[in-house]
């Protein structure tokens, strides 16, 4: 169970889904909330201007003062609709690095985060705070996607239906806890998913699970996810499973949570950032901003272990661009 939730909070009103969800959550297993914003201004906290830079000191502490009083307000709000233990932290300094100490410093077992579900610009400044957080954590981290209406922003009561895709590895496979945990919390029912993606021409041409050439694929995938699903079920779990035919991964799994009427995607990630992620792709990258729905993300401890060095990526990837230019 949770003991410690994170809520990185910027005051813009649009955290308001991502702090209810924290809120249930945290009554029903008894955690503390902890609301936290970041003013990526450093001269807020900069208390050491000379008497030329008065100006620019005052104005910086009014922006704090006033950020203060967002955050004890936020709090007032929220106890006045939950029992929940809530504490306010303000910070300054570039809002990735700060919230990623913040959360190992504190001892955070799940972030709790809303993102806007927009495009193109938009999502490339909003969503940076949650793809960096996911990348460079190992901490389960719940990004809340409200309904697609910024005059009546509003979520499912909980989270009911999660879809779990498999592959059959074991980083996939590191998820399972975490998602038991989430479900006994929100007395959910899981559905475990495995995509077949096609490999042979006659695969391509006839995607049809009822061809004989599929037969083989089939029973090796319910197999896998029958002893998945037994695990979970041992855990109090209700599960169900299913198996899907698709070329794209992503849309594959999107799409049946969709027809499913799922609220939450649960899924494992490397986390690969940079060139490597361009060139290997994401499955959890592209399921988080194709879908509309919820998601549970975790990047699994033995994965950040085996992580290479910032220089060592440079380099590699100074490699695999050298690769892809032609001779």
């Amino acid at each position: 169970m949770y003991k410690m939730i994170m809520v990185p909070t910027d005051g813009s009103g649009f955290d308001r889904e991502a702090i209810r969800v924290a809120l249930r959550i945290a009554e029903r297993t008894d955690a503390k909330i902890r609301l936290v914003r970041v003013l990526a201004t450093g001269a807020i906290f900069d208390m050491t201007a000379t008497a030329g830079r008065a100006s620019a000191s005052d104005e910086a502490q009014s922006g704090r003062d006033a950020a203060l009083s967002e955050l004890y307000a936020l709090a007032a709000e929220c106890r006045a609709m939950s029992k929940a233990d809530i504490t306010v932290d303000l910070h300054g300094g570039p809002v990735d690095d700060v919230l990623q100490g913040y959360a190992r410093r504190h001892d955070v077992d799940l972030i709790v985060i809303s993102t806007h579900g927009r495009s193109g610009i938009s999502r490339l400044s909003l969503g940076s705070v949650t793809d960096s957080l996911i990348r460079h954590t190992t901490i389960p981290v719940l990004v809340v996607k409200p309904a697609a209406s910024y005059l009546n922003p509003q979520i499912n009561k909980a989270f009911k239906r999660i879809v779990v895709p498999l592959d059959g590895s074991t980083l996939a496979e590191q998820i399972l806890p975490r998602v038991l945990a989430l479900a006994k919390i929100e007395d959910a029912e899981i559905t475990l998913l495995n995509v077949l993606i096609p490999h042979s021409y006659s695969q391509k041409e006839m995607v049809d699970s009822s061809l004989p050439w599929w037969d083989k694929d089939i029973s090796l995938a319910q197999a896998y996810l029958f002893r998945a699903a037994a695990r979970l079920r041992r855990g109090g779990a209700i599960v169900t499973t299913d198996i899907v035919i698709g070329e794209n991964v992503a849309s594959a799994i999107g799409d049946f949570a969709g027809r499913e009427r799922a609220d939450l995607i649960a899924i494992a990630t490397h986390g690969r950032g940079g060139l490597a992620r361009l060139i290997r792709g994401s499955v959890a990258d592209a399921v988080m901003h194709s879908s509309r729905l919820s998601m549970l993300v975790l990047k699994p401890d033995n994965v950040a272990a085996m992580e290479t060095s910032p220089a060592e990526e440079a380099a590699s990837e100074e490699g695999v661009r050298a690769d892809l230019i032609p001779a």
